[in-house]
C-alpha cells in the first residue's frame, strides 16, 4: 500500500494543478459569504463527492471489463495485469499528446463572481459541475485508477487509495480554508498572488506535469513487457 500511495501522490499533485485556477476563485468567493466556512466546505465537497463516486464506478467497471477480456485472451497472455499495462500505455501516450496540445491552448479560468449570492448549495453545485466536466483531471484520474487496479488491492485498499488520491488533489484548497481564519483579510493579497501565479504559469505547470508523467507511464509500460518496469508494488 505504501508503494501505491507513493505512486499516486505525484499524480494527485499534478491533478491538483488542473483544479487550482478555478478552485482558488471558488473558495475565495465562498469565504466572502455570510457563512464562509460552510460555503467553502460545500464548494470543496462539491469537487470531492463526484470525483470519489466517479472513481469507484470506474474501478468497478474497469475491473469487470478486465476480467471479461482476460477470458478471451487466455491463450495469448495468462497474466491479468497485461491489459492494465496496455491501458497505462494508452493513457501515458494520451498525456504526452494532451500536454503538447495544452502548450498551444488558450488558458481558461472559471469566473465565480456573479450577481447571484454564493450559498452553500450553489457552491456545491458549481464545484460539482466543474469537477464532472474537467477533462485534464479525468485523464489523470484514469492514470491513478489504472495504478490502483495494477496493485491488486482489496476493496478496503481501493477505498483508501481513492480517498487518499482525492484528498491530496484538494489539499491546496483545504489549506486556503484553514489559512483564512488565521490570517483574516491579510490573506486576500496572498490568495490574489497565488491566483495570478496559476493564471500565468498554471498551463505551463500542467504541460510539464502531463508530459513528464506521461513519459514515465509509457516507459514503465514498455519496461513491464521486457521485464524492467519502473513502478513496482
Amino acid at each position: 500500500m505504501d508503494a501505491l500511495l507513493a505512486v499516486l501522490t505525484p499524480i494527485a499533485l499534478i491533478n491538483s494543478m488542473s483544479i487550482l485556477p478555478s478552485g482558488i476563485a471558488g473558495v475565495v468567493t465562498s469565504l466572502r459569504t455570510p457563512k464562509p466556512n460552510l460555503t467553502a466546505s460545500a464548494f470543496i465537497a462539491g469537487k470531492f463527492v463526484p470525483r470519489l463516486a466517479f472513481g469507484l464506478l470506474l474501478v468497478i467497471g474497469l475491473d469487470t471489463a478486465v476480467d471479461r477480456v482476460n477470458v478471451w485472451m487466455q491463450d495469448m497472455w495468462r497474466d491479468p495485469v497485461v491489459l492494465l499495462v496496455v491501458l497505462q500505455l494508452v493513457i501515458g501516450g494520451a498525456m504526452v499528446v494532451f500536454g503538447y496540445r495544452l502548450s498551444n491552448a488558450r488558458q481558461q479560468r472559471s469566473d465565480y463572481a456573479s450577481s447571484m449570492p454564493m450559498t452553500p448549495v450553489r457552491a456545491f453545485s458549481i464545484a460539482a459541475s466543474v469537477a464532472i466536466i474537467g477533462l485534464p483531471g479525468a485523464l489523470l484520474y484514469f492514470a491513478a485508477i489504472d495504478q490502483i487496479l495494477r496493485a491488486d488491492s482489496t476493496v478496503l485498499g481501493i477505498m483508501i487509495a481513492l480517498l487518499y488520491y482525492n484528498l491530496i488533489c484538494l489539499l491546496p484548497l483545504k489549506l486556503i480554508v484553514l489559512a483564512r481564519p488565521l490570517l483574516g483579510t491579510r490573506s486576500d493579497p496572498i490568495f490574489a498572488a497565488v491566483s495570478r501565479f496559476f493564471d500565468r504559469w498554471g498551463k505551463r505547470l500542467m504541460f510539464f506535469g502531463l508530459l513528464g508523467l506521461g513519459v514515465v507511464l509509457v516507459v514503465d509500460a514498455v519496461g513491464w513487457f521486457i521485464g524492467f518496469p519502473l513502478l513496482r508494488y
